[in-house]
């Protein structure tokens, strides 16, 4: 019986595989797969090895299966438009030049006539790091050999660069490609020229020395861990580099060849998960997410304390099973929505203290996406005469005043806000290892807003009127204008911190929260200033506050199925929908029963959101419970219910 139960799940397999690639898309002319290997070893004892045995699988299944094999010459040729790629295009890389590429890996691609990138730490070369002791690495002559054929393509992995650096005062290490160095003799940070010129340094001699050594100028550049920025970026290209590769998963394009995405190859990846690979790469994962008040955690007096805080609020996230956390980088301790001191090192507003790149790191290292959620108006500065000249003004009671809405926001119309809020965002950048930003939703517009003296200039421009209250009143088509106008100016304010970010984090996603009255009120856009059509065009997510106690639904089953029908209108919107939902009822100050919290995100789910998430949470009083709400919050169990969730 043994045997043929063997024998069927060997069947089952096989069966699995070729259902896989029957279903695998075709690539399309500009698109293609890249593959990152390391050690290529008999029996592979690490976990970045494979085996010789499953490498010989995988190209067999490649070659099979019509994939053609191309390299960084068939890459730049498509990108000038001079030849297409073939549809199913394959780019294998090799890092770090371990022997086992040249005394098996070489001797296949000769017998195949497959090119490959192999990328190599010159330093490495000249002496080897204690970390690869066990590993042996190929000698320069070897280099120099497979690196004048015609089809290994030599790539820079640096000169010295392939190493963690301080980052922060906590003492955490970060990818030296990436991240600006702590100082702990003199407190401070490297600052971005210091910074670029040790990139430049470090590329240039990486440059010379293999072409000292093989005759070759490499035009590839291969960023240790994937990481880089884009001061990195713009000094590999002043060096010569045509093409940069990174290690960000999914399918990579002759369109952007600074972003070349690669995908790791393990020993843990079985034959049937790699086969996987090339349908996968296409999909996005279910976000599972918590936004989390960072307030609670930090004692701005103990950092012991909040380290220890914080070693609750991972362990608290680990067993919540989640794979996102919006995580607060700004102070709001008495709940005003105004925000005077931040939790990251910056120039504009005071640090209440500097952990935010700590928790990033904590938390990531885990396996967890961080977001750091930021406002984007709503800042009070510590020069207080600027900080009211620069507030929206609103008409009310027949008067212009400082608005007197929950967030006191600064103007997006003038133009010293723009360059302050840019310059806080900057350092949340250089200074954190963050995935991306949702931004609070404090960036609106009412209906009674802005007339401030800068807002007032834009609208005599671009609307050839002088635009009052009483003009607005008069004639609805001025003012379906007028809140196009303030639609646009808050878009790209915004699109303009997203450039910013990108400089020093350019894998960044971007997240944006959005009213759920603009989703189901057609005419909600006005009070906003918000519309739906926008945030899909624009952020990666756009997070919709489905809160139903704060907007007094009494029929929230009801109204969570009309807002994912409204989504649905749109194509592919819920690709790009995170349903964000209330645990605590702020009216009554009360937290929600899990039931009912659990009850409306799978009403939600069931109806066909792809993306949930819930705030806030309670590491300190277990709320929600883990207990019962971990087989909808965790991406692992979700959507099955736990029988034995371990808890």
């Amino acid at each position: 019986m043994w045997v043929l139960e063997k024998i069927s799940r060997l069947g089952m397999l096989v069966l699995i595989c070729l259902l896989v690639v029957l279903k695998t898309p075709a690539l399309a002319a500009n698109g293609f797969l890249a593959l990152c290997y390391h050690d290529i070893p008999l029996k592979a004892s690490d976990i970045s090895d494979v085996s010789q045995k499953m490498f010989m699988k995988q190209l067999e299944f490649l070659n099979t299966h019509g994939y053609s094999f191309i390299s960084p010459d068939d890459v730049l040729l498509a990108a000038k438009g001079v030849k297409p790629l073939p549809e199913k295009a394959v780019l294998l890389t090799f890092d770090d030049a371990y022997l086992s590429f040249y005394n098996f890996v070489y001797p296949i691609l000769k017998m195949y006539g497959y090119p490959a990138v192999l990328s190599v730490v010159p330093a490495w070369i000249d002496k080897k790091p204690p970390d690869l002791a066990k590993k042996t690495l190929m000698s320069w002559d070897q280099i120099k050999e497979v690196a004048n054929s015609d089809l290994v393509y030599l790539g820079s992995h640096t000169y010295n660069l392939h190493r963690g650096i301080t980052y922060t005062p906590q003492g955490n290490i970060g990818p030296a490609t990436s991240c600006l160095i702590w100082n702990p003799l003199s407190k401070e940070y490297e600052t971005e020229d210091e910074f670029r010129m040790r990139i430049r340094n470090d590329l240039r001699e990486s440059v010379k020395k293999l072409r000292d050594k093989t005759g070759v100028t490499p035009w590839t550049v291969t960023w240790p861990y994937g990481e880089y920025n884009e001061i990195a970026v713009s000094e590999a290209k002043r060096l010569g580099f045509k093409i940069m590769l990174t290690l960000a998963y999914g399918y990579a394009s002759i369109d952007n060849l600074d972003e070349v995405n690669r995908n790791v190859i393990d020993s843990k990846m079985s034959l049937y998960w790699f086969t996987s690979l090339f349908r996968n790469a296409l999909e996005k994962e279910p976000i599972r997410a918590v936004q989390v008040d960072l307030d609670l955690i930090v004692n701005p007096h103990s950092y012991e304390e909040s380290d220890r805080n914080l070693g609750l609020l991972i362990e608290r996230l680990l067993r919540l099973g989640v794979n996102t956390v919006f995580l607060q980088a700004f102070c709001d301790r008495e709940g005003t929505g105004n925000i005077g001191s931040v939790y990251f090192a910056n120039q504009i507003l005071p640090v209440e203290m500097d952990f935010f790149g700590h928790a990033v790191h904590q938390i990531a290292i885990r396996g967890i996406k961080v977001y750091a959620w930021m406002p984007v108006l709503s800042f009070e500065l510590p020069d207080k005469e600027l900080n009211e000249r620069l507030k929206v003004r609103e008409y009310l009671n027949d008067n212009i005043n400082i608005t007197t809405s929950w967030y006191r926001r600064l103007s997006p119309f003038d133009e010293r806000t723009l360059s302050l809020v840019k310059s806080l965002y900057r350092d949340l950048a250089a200074h954190t290892k963050i995935s991306g930003i949702l931004f609070q939703d404090d960036a609106y517009l009412t209906d009674h807003e802005d007339f401030s003296p800068a807002a007032m200039r834009v609208y005599r421009e671009k609307l050839g009127i002088e635009v009052t209250p009483k003009t607005l009143a008069e004639d609805p088509a001025l003012k379906a204008r007028w809140t196009e106008l303030k639609i646009q100016v808050l878009n790209q304010f915004i699109k303009e911190l997203m450039r910013t970010v990108r400089c020093n984090r350019p894998n960044a996603r971007f997240t944006r929260n959005i009213y759920a009255r603009v989703i189901t009120d057609p005419y909600a856009y006005e009070w906003f200033s918000q519309k739906l059509e926008a945030y899909l065009k624009d952020y990666d997510y756009t997070v919709i506050m489905a809160y139903p106690k704060m907007e007094g639904i009494r029929n929230e089953k009801g109204w969570f199925k009309e807002m994912v029908e409204k989504i649905k209108a749109h194509p592919e919107a819920l690709d790009k929908c995170i349903f964000k939902v209330q645990s605590y009822d702020w009216k009554t100050k009360t937290w929600i029963k899990e039931r009912k919290l659990k009850k409306g995100l799978r009403i939600l789910v069931s109806s066909g959101a792809k993306h949930i998430a819930y705030y806030p949470d309670d590491v300190f009083g277990d709320r929600p419970k883990i207990k019962e709400v971990v087989s909808i919050t965790s991406a692992k169990f979700f959507p099955f219910e736990v029988k034995k969730s371990g808890y």
